[in-house]
């Protein structure tokens, strides 16, 4: 019986030797994907966009800011010139956090009779990211409040400092409400990436692909019917997904729930598309799906899934712009936390439709091949 055992256990040894594809993808996925993790998570939660709009502009306004620069969490970005201007950025996503010094700041240190009152405003839908700044922006003002202290004999045993914080889109920072939206993306991504990926090597496995070839239908006719399908399936899932995360789970809907909708069909034609090119590369199902969890690592890594884009090296950060989940996430937590509308992500709209269609007449070139 052993023997047996034996043989048959040296037979899929064999048979995984002789598949040179299933080898590097065995080997090398892994190999990138802890290079990439690794890489993402080392740096932790840095350089984070910050926004200044100093009314004040004294030598102390300077100096609070150059404290808040001297920190590794934070990084100043920009400056704006009035509140709408800190509101647009913060729906933007180009500042994570903005500082607001008010005008006569210095002459109410220096007069002492009552704390200067700075603002700072953070972007709460990413609540790990929003804790880590306004923990690194307290203490840069805890710093400055005592060096202020020591140099100019302000009185210590009150901060001459009252700073206040506003959180925006997610005010007690609930962890649900930044993970779960990016939950509901990933989960359509998977299921619309698996059923389009599995197609054609259904039908090449049951040997029913030739039959499919020479059956009354155009190419473009097998190209639509093959992509309906995990389409369907993609934009039903997400209808599910995203009820339950509403009323379950309690995310806020604050945005357009139709501009959602048409942003998500954009993103099930893109990986819908490269589901249908994996098919075609793929012999069998099980090595389908194999190519879709070891894409569904990469994408994950690339799409600021686990870690923020901005961890990336420069290089890799420019090769996510191609990655369709990465901005479908922005996509979906912008509109379901931000109440972001087309004006604010037309980039990533931008984006979508061009990989969409780049995909999509790519896997219909390379299905027409494979069906020749």
């Amino acid at each position: 019986m052993w023997q047996r055992i034996g043989n048959l256990i040296g037979k899929e040894f064999i048979q995984i030797r002789r598949d040179r594809l299933l080898i590097a993808f065995l080997i090398l996925a892994p190999v990138l994907q802890l290079s990439l993790l690794a890489q993402a998570t080392s740096q932790g939660v840095r350089e984070r966009p910050l926004a200044v709009l100093d009314l004040d502009h004294s030598a102390f306004s300077r100096r609070l800011v150059a404290a808040l620069e001297n920190t590794e969490t934070l990084a100043v970005c920009c400056a704006p010139a009035s509140q709408r201007e800190v509101q647009s950025l913060l729906d933007r996503g180009q500042a994570e956090l903005a500082l607001v010094i008010p005008a006569g700041f210095a002459d109410r240190l220096l007069d002492g009779d009552a704390p200067a009152q700075v603002q700072f405003i953070a972007d709460g839908s990413n609540n790990v990211a929003a804790f880590a700044a306004l923990s690194a922006a307290e203490g840069a003002v805890a710093r400055f409040a005592r060096d202020l202290a020591a140099g100019y004999g302000v009185s210590s045993s009150s901060s001459p400092v009252d700073l206040r914080v506003i959180i925006r889109y997610n005010p007690t920072l609930n962890s649900r409400h930044y993970t779960i939206p990016a939950q509901v993306g990933f989960i359509v991504y998977q299921v619309t990436l698996a059923v389009a990926a599995v197609s054609l090597a259904r039908e090449r496995e049951m040997g029913t692909l030739e039959q499919l070839i020479i059956a009354p239908l155009r190419r473009p006719e097998i190209i639509i019917g093959k992509a309906a399908a995990p389409m369907l399936v993609g934009c039903l899932d997400f209808a599910f997904m995203l009820a339950i995360a509403i009323l379950v789970f309690e995310v806020p809907m604050r945005g357009s729930l139709l501009l959602l909708a048409a942003l998500t069909v954009l993103f099930v034609i893109a990986e819908t598309a490269w589901g249908l090119m994996i098919s075609t590369v793929a012999r069998t199902q099980q090595q389908a799906v194999l190519f879709v969890f070891v894409q569904a690592m990469l994408d994950m890594t690339f799409s600021g899934y686990l870690v923020p884009v901005d961890n990336l090296p420069l290089l890799l950060r420019a090769v996510s712009n191609l990655v369709p989940m990465r901005h479908y996430l922005t996509v979906i937590r912008s509109i379901m936390l931000k109440a972001a509308t087309a004006q604010v992500l037309w980039p990533h709209i931008l984006a979508l439709a061009a990989l969409g269609l780049a995909l999509s007449t790519l896997a219909a070139l390379n299905v027409s091949r494979r069906l020749d």
